[in-house]
C-alpha cells in the first residue's frame, strides 16, 4: 500500500502531461504529391509515392513515421509505411518519399477499370496515421483529392 501512492501519483502525472502534450496540437496534413511506376517484374510492380506532409501547428514537428493506405478510385492501391524521420517546421511542409509495391494481378485489374475514363484523372485517398516525436499517440489523418495519371518509366 506504501507504494501505490507514489505509483498512482506519478501515473496521473503522466496522463496529465501527455494531455498537455496534445493540447491544441493538430494533426498533420498529409497529401500525395506524385505517384510513379519505378520497375515491373513478372509478378509485382513498384512505385515511387511522394507525399506531402504539412505543419498546420505553430511549433515545428518531427515526423518519425507514416503508417498509411492509399485508394485509388475507391479501390484499395497499396499499403505503405515511412520510417525516416522528417522536419515539419511550423506552419511550413516537407516532401516524404517512400515506395509500395503492387502485385500485377492487381495492378491489371486496377488498369482495366482506369481504361473507362482515359485522361481523367484518378481520385485518391490517404488515410493513416502519423507518429510525431514527444506525441505518445499517433495523429490520424485523412486526406482525399485527385492526381494526374502515373507515367511509365523510360527505357
Amino acid at each position: 500500500m506504501k507504494f501505490l501512492l507514489p505509483t498512482f501519483t506519478l501515473g496521473i502525472t503522466l496522463l496529465l502531461g501527455a494531455c498537455q502534450t496534445l493540447s491544441g496540437l493538430e494533426s498533420p496534413e498529409v497529401s500525395v504529391s506524385r505517384i510513379q511506376l519505378s520497375s515491373i517484374s513478372l509478378f509485382e510492380q513498384q512505385w515511387d509515392l511522394t507525399l506531402r506532409a504539412s505543419n498546420p501547428n505553430d511549433r515545428e514537428l518531427t515526423l518519425k513515421s507514416l503508417d498509411y493506405e492509399i485508394y485509388l478510385n475507391d479501390e484499395k492501391f497499396a499499403h505503405g509505411l515511412t520510417g525516416k524521420s522528417v522536419t515539419l517546421p511550423a506552419m511550413g511542409d516537407a516532401l516524404v518519399t517512400t515506395h509500395i509495391t503492387t502485385s500485377l494481378l492487381s495492378s491489371l485489374q486496377k488498369l482495366q477499370s482506369l481504361q473507362k475514363n482515359p485522361g481523367k484523372p484518378l481520385q485518391y485517398r490517404l488515410e493513416g496515421k502519423a507518429r510525431v516525436a514527444g506525441v505518445p499517440i499517433p495523429l490520424s489523418f485523412d486526406k482525399q483529392g485527385e492526381i494526374a495519371l502515373p507515367s511509365l518509366p523510360m527505357p
